[in-house]
């Protein structure tokens, strides 16, 4: 034959894209007025699911407001394609637009199968998306070839932009039925619109057999109800088997009931099984019943009948010419009108039109479990040479034909991953690196392949996955290349969990192999991920640290590679905090620089403490993974903002940053991000007096930090207990929980975080009157961080001193610690005034301390630090003076998500880009700007500029 492989060496870019277009086009049942249903035979009448249609209903009637992800779920047969088949029905009759999917085993090696049936109706109007992703999506169904790799993220932006456009006109019901069965990439961009519906007129309902993970439980407010479905109970079970068997006798109707035990497909097919599929006992469970029962159909089939229901149950579309030309091709002629009418009269599938489907999923797995093993692979490569034009389909064919390792099979199938990546398809191209690895018949070239298979994973975010794939690779040879690739995936694919000192010194082995190999680029990236375990609290061993500095000090790269200066920031963040400074100093002022890299220099920037760095960098980095839709890398991204921007007093960016950051977080599976997302909205809420959302969120980090181990997340959380307290005015709380921090025998310390607390716990100490001993932590953390010039580090220390200072010296520490104010960070000279205001005051100055307790009052206000503008007022009173209380900003009255899309709309962006940037709906963007105009007192988009510059004038004002 003419294998696939050679085919697949053709140019991909000859005519791909119609004929893949064409493809797509013969799976669009909806299009062809073949019923959405597996099973034809439901009654009429529908039986025994009042409440669910109830509970459907009700999201219909919170159109157009509010959208909602609707997920109906149950076993095989319990009647969930009925049910999505009566609100596609009923739901036109509401003015709901329907579009339709149906997931199916076949199509799962087809990127993006599902998502083209159930958005090809909307296709037209893709051209008036934005370009990115308009050539995203269409490069997604093959419809136009792509330069570079598509995002999936930016297909499914495309996706919601579509959807949102149609609802706009008229509320859209998008129903996907069998969702299990759909391919992965059709499924991540479903989970995607899914999370995006609150504000859209869109209902999308999908059903699967196994339930949703912590799924919520009919809350439809939240917009994400999970519907399970349960048996039917016995009087609307009787009912159904009157009407569907009405000639059955009465022992047989008594067994049929207590075999199909509710279940409403098992009610419509046992009573016209074999009296073999009907037994006495329950002992064999229902699917297998009905499996059975299935197959039992196939013996009263023609065996040229039976060979079109097995090549219609292996195809991976629904098209009939498809079915009909491999049929021939194994019968060695031309089709029969009989052949075609014994296939129908199965009772196992329909053909309409040019359109073939199983009435079931069970009925297409009956007839694939009842063929022997060699007419399943015949039937392959049969289908193999009937879509020999369409590369990477025929590939998948002629793999799944092969029973031994094959070469040429094994290349075409990477190949074909290379092509699932380039349209943005990662999940698939992971399957088919996995199947080529299988078929490669040298052990070195397979383990390449797996490995490659466990980076898509690793990109994925399937840790699981990963640590599968790793198992099977460390069996097999690798090439020396990929020794160090293997090291480096070992440590990658837990991002946030140390692991422990045997997986660092392995890192260590292999990056100081790599120095010798002059492979200096993989020798830094393995020092990275040793480094970054170290800091995440792998180990505290000296010996171990000492040995991982001497080789990072063998690398020798470019001065305009940043990696090295994280790996000194992880490893060294003090002793080279000088150089690192340097660095970054002259990396901020470059433009255009790879987001990649910029994300890189920010975590070495807040590592090491320089957090005025940090802001700048972070969101730099962040402009250009938003537009390369890399959420993954955004998300950490917009964690270290989150944080830098708390030790700065800059709090609206932390509050959009974590809000945003947890939301990408738990999109991407980044579980240790998540906590950190949560850790910095828990530390704000303690700042701002609400201490029991911080508590609540803090005990969400604490069951990730155990499982983790991650000392960086524990310490962090000691951070938001003492500030909790000191948002409490327990002062003595606080001081026991920042000593922690500061304590090297503690489980929680971890360096260089201890440093950026040393103000905090300062703090505490004097309100408790323990400067004595807190003066003697504060030169210990003094010593370890000398010779850093990272602002974070120095106003830290600068502002302990000065809280800590014995009388004769306050004054002389109180003015080092104000030369530390030129960065402008209100929070920090907030708490300064506050602390050289009382200590004026009570040194009988009391005029120039309440100049500054004035300042401190009104700037805690602003900010809404209720704690800390309490204790300002109560000093500024004490000075005689009257307390004149401000309210917070106007941004403390708007949520994140509201707060980023004022200011982005004041900087004047519209509506579809704050959309493109944020990952919403430019419709989603409107609604929460018509939300948030009352919150400011506007009634405008022009006003948005000014309302918001005045606050942070008077904000800074307040502050200075």
């Amino acid at each position: 034959m003419s294998t696939p492989a050679t085919a697949g060496r053709q140019s991909p870019t000859s005519s791909a894209a119609p004929r893949r277009a064409a493809t797509y086009a013969g799976r669009v049942a909806a299009e062809r007025g073949v019923p959405l249903v597996h099973v034809a035979d439901t009654p009429t009448h529908f039986l025994g699911r009042d409440r669910e249609l109830s509970l459907v209903r009700r999201v219909w009637d919170a159109l157009p407001e509010a959208g909602t992800f609707l997920h109906v779920s149950g076993p095989p047969g319990i009647g969930k394609t009925a049910l999505l088949r009566r609100c596609a029905e009923e739901a036109p009759e509401r003015g709901l637009r329907v579009l339709r999917g149906v997931g199916s085993r076949a199509e799962q090696a087809l990127p993006f199968a599902i998502l083209h049936q159930l958005l090809r109706p909307l296709l037209p109007a893709a051209e008036h998306l934005p370009a990115a992703q308009r050539d995203a999506l269409l490069a997604a169904f093959g419809m136009v070839e792509t330069v570079r790799p598509a995002e999936p993220a930016r297909i499914g932006l495309a996706a919601l932009e579509l959807l949102s456009e149609s609802a706009a006109r008229r509320p859209v019901l998008a129903v996907v039925d069998d969702l299990q069965w759909a391919d992965p990439s059709s499924r991540e961009v479903i989970d995607f619109v899914s999370r995006r519906l609150a504000a859209e007129p869109v209902v999308l309902m999908v059903s699967t057999r196994e339930a949703p993970p912590h799924s919520p439980s009919g809350d439809v407010e939240r917009g994400r109800v999970h519907l399970p479905l349960a048996p039917l109970d016995r009087a609307d079970a009787g009912e159904l088997l009157t009407r569907h068997a009405p000639a059955l006798s009465a022992d047989d109707r008594l067994r049929v009931l207590g075999l199909a035990q509710g279940n409403p497909l098992a009610l419509l097919e046992l009573p016209a099984s074999a009296r073999s599929a009907l037994p006495v006992t329950g002992a064999v469970p229902l699917t297998e019943r009905l499996l059975h029962a299935f197959a039992d159909r196939l013996a009263d089939c023609s065996a040229r009948s039976r060979v079109i229901l097995l090549v219609a149950a292996i195809q991976d579309s629904d098209r009939w010419d498809e079915t009909e030309r491999g049929a021939e091709l194994l019968l060695g002629g031309p089709l029969r009108a009989a052949d075609r009418r014994d296939a129908v009269g199965s009772g196992l599938l329909d053909i309409a039109e040019d359109t073939v489907r199983f009435r079931h999923p069970l009925m297409r797995s009956a007839v694939v479990h009842s063929s022997t093993s060699e007419a399943v692979a015949a039937t392959h490569r049969a289908l193999a040479k009937v879509l020999a034009r369409d590369i990477d389909r025929s590939t998948w064919h002629w793999a799944a034909a092969l029973d031994r390792p094959d070469a040429a099979a094994a290349d075409a199938l990477e190949a074909t991953a290379d092509r699932a990546l380039s349209r943005g398809a990662p999940a698939l191209a992971q399957t088919f690196l996995e199947r080529s690895a299988q078929l490669t018949p040298q052990d070195a070239a397979g383990g390449h392949r797996l490995l490659r298979a466990a980076e898509v994973a690793f990109e994925l975010g399937r840790p699981d996955t990963v640590r599968a794939l790793l198992e099977q690779v460390r069996t097999r040879p690798l090439p020396m290349e990929d020794t160090g690739r293997l090291v480096a995936l070992e440590a990658a694919f837990d991002d946030g969990v140390p692991g422990g000192e045997r997986l660092v010194h392995q890192l260590e082995q292999a990056a100081a192999e790599a120095v010798r190999a002059r492979d200096d680029s993989l020798a830094v990236s393995l020092l990275i991920r040793a480094a970054r375990a170290c800091y995440w609290g792998a180990t505290r061993d000296a010996a171990l640290l000492g040995r991982l500095r001497c080789v990072a000090d063998e690398v020798s790269l470019s001065p305009g590679d940043a990696r090295p200066v994280l790996v000194d920031a992880f490893l060294s963040p003090f002793a080279r905090g000088a150089t690192i400074v340097d660095h970054l100093n002259r990396w901020t002022d470059r433009p255009g620089s790879d987001p990649a890299l910029t994300g890189l220099l920010a975590m070495a920037s807040f590592v090491s403490g320089s957090f005025e760095h940090t802001v700048p960098l972070t969101q730099a980095a962040e402009a250009g993974l938003r537009r390369q839709g890399r959420l993954a890398a955004l998300t950490q991204v917009l964690v270290l903002r989150t944080f830098a921007a708390l030790y700065l007093g800059q709090w609206d960016l932390t509050a959009t940053g974590a809000d945003e950051a947890l939301r990408f977080a738990q999109e991407t599976g980044q579980t240790t991000w998540a906590a950190c997302a949560r850790l910095g909205l828990a530390n704000l809420a303690a700042v701002h007096g609400r201490h029991r959302l911080a508590m609540r969120l803090l005990g969400q980090v604490q069951e990730a930090a155990v499982i983790s181990g991650n000392v960086s997340v524990a310490n962090g959380m000691q951070l938001t207990r003492g500030l909790a307290a000191l948002g409490q005015e327990d002062q003595g709380m606080a001081y026991e929980e920042f000593s922690r921090m500061l304590d090297p025998t503690d489980p929680a310390y971890q360096s260089p975080q201890c440093a950026w607390a040393l103000d905090y716990f300062a703090e505490a100490a004097h309100g408790v009157g323990r400067q004595a001993e807190a003066r003697a932590v504060v030169r210990q953390v003094e010593k370890l961080a000398q010779g850093t010039p990272a602002g974070g580090v120095q106003r830290a220390l600068a502002l302990a001193h000065a809280l800590l200072a014995e009388a004769d010296e306050a004054p002389a520490r109180f003015a080092e610690a104000r030369l530390r104010c030129a960065s402008g960070s209100p929070w920090y000279r907030a708490r300064l005034d506050l602390a050289e205001g009382a200590w004026l005051r009570r040194h009988y100055r009391i005029a120039e301390g309440r100049k500054l307790l004035r300042a401190a009052q009104r700037a805690f206000d602003l900010l809404d630090a209720p704690s800390w503008a309490a204790r300002a007022a109560r000093e500024l009173a004490a000075t005689g003076q009257t307390v004149d209380r401000r309210r917070p900003g106007l941004w403390a009255a708007l949520s994140p998500q509201e707060l980023e899309i004022a200011r982005l709309a004041g900087q004047g962006l519209s509506n579809r880009e704050i959309g493109e940037r944020l990952y919403l709906s430019h419709r989603t963007v409107g609604s929460h700007l018509y939300r948030l105009f009352p919150k400011l007192g506007i009634q405008s988009r022009g006003q948005l500029a000014a309302v918001l510059a005045s606050s942070e004038e008077e904000h800074q004002d307040r502050a200075d």
